[in-house]
């Protein structure tokens, strides 16, 4: 399952992340969301859904390993970071539904099925972005506008996601600098650039260098990924799989590594509809849809996506000096010099992709 997790970020990256544009998304909050029309589906449609969502997991292992990151990661706020994952599922009103999908969202998401009419479309609106404000600490504040919903939306489904973390140790806000970022060959622009030599968990290979950047708490951390060819993070990412995600982390070397990374902010929304279509969820959205654990109705599926994330000497909001872990004097010394378009993901346990994104554009 965690495999299948991961190619299904690496893929929606590659359609997201082109053209050394920057990017910000949640694979976690998006897959969370098909889980929850994978709950209503049957038939092909239930079987591209399980195919996207678990590969050759089984459903059992499927229902058992999104059970789990919704129980664990649905609201976690302690003294080390504070996570928050929200879903929300919508239909319109008059349609009729299967009273035994409200009880199965309620075993999984805590949630049940809310109802949208045909009139008060600002009304509607504005109660859901005032929903996601409060989900993401007001950093999500316009989720959808009245262009989202029209007369042919039947089904909506909303989540957000929101993270702060504090990184185990900090960047020294007098070190950063106003320094150049080359998105190309031919076109810069600067950036505030954070720096320090530390002791971090480092790996290499002949076509990328990656560092992670833990969290207090040890829980969560941020991964970074380099070309080690300048201006070749296209190719990178085209080759990029999820064994190479678990090989980044799981092979990284304890190095004491000199370190420069920009100060940035990025915020992104997303109809995911097209997107999803192009990775092989093809029946789900369209009139051959079978969600028929919900309802007969035909229904034209939309589903939307909002990720922001900002990252300072502090740590991290997306939405005192602690020492690093190995002291060794014989470590070999490396450099990692972000000052072009570099791949990003934040991780908890080893295995989890929070969030995942591009810097570049």
């Amino acid at each position: 399952m965690d495999r299948a997790q991961l190619n299904f970020t690496v893929a929606l990256l590659q359609k997201l992340a082109q053209n050394d544009k920057s990017v910000i998304l949640s694979p976690l909050s998006v897959s969370t969301s098909l889980f929850m029309i994978y709950l209503a589906a049957n038939g092909k449609t239930k079987q591209e859904l399980h195919n996207f969502l678990g590969g050759t997991a089984s459903e059992y292992e499927l229902r058992i390993y999104f059970a789990k990151v919704l129980q664990n990661m649905a609201n976690v706020e302690n003294e080390n970071y504070t996570l928050h994952l929200a879903n929300r599922f919508y239909i319109r009103q008059g349609l009729s539904t299967m009273k035994n999908f409200n009880r199965t969202l309620q075993l999984y998401y805590g949630e049940w099925l809310h109802n949208f009419g045909n009139g008060g479309k600002y009304k509607f609106v504005k109660k859901v972005n005032q929903w996601s404000s409060n989900n993401t600490n007001n950093k999500i504040t316009e989720l959808i506008t009245a262009k989202s919903i029209t007369k042919n939306t039947k089904m909506l489904l909303l989540n957000t996601i929101y993270f702060k973390g504090t990184w185990l140790s900090q960047f020294f806000p007098q070190a950063t600098r106003e320094m150049t970022f080359y998105i190309s060959e031919k076109k810069k622009k600067k950036v505030n650039m954070m720096m320090k030599t530390d002791h971090l968990l480092h790996y290499e290979d002949d076509s990328v260098q990656a560092v992670r950047l833990p969290y207090v708490g040890d829980e969560i951390e941020m991964l970074l990924i380099l070309p080690r060819i300048r201006f070749r993070l296209s190719k990178v990412l085209q080759k990029l799989t999820g064994n190479d995600l678990l090989k980044y982390i799981h092979n990284a070397t304890p190095r004491r590594v000199q370190l420069r990374l920009p100060k940035f902010r990025l915020v992104g929304k997303w109809d995911l509809k097209e997107d999803l279509k192009e990775l092989g969820i093809t029946r789900a959205f369209s009139r051959l849809a079978e969600f028929t654990k919900l309802t007969y109705n035909t229904l034209f599926l939309r589903i939307m996506h909002a990720g922001r994330i900002a990252v300072d000497e502090k740590g991290t909001e997306s939405a005192a000096d602690t020492e690093a872990h190995w002291e060794d004097p014989l470590l070999v010394s490396r450099r990692f010099i972000a000052d072009q378009p570099f791949l990003f993901a934040i991780v908890h346990d080893k295995k989890t992709i929070l969030f995942a994104g591009q810097f570049g554009n």
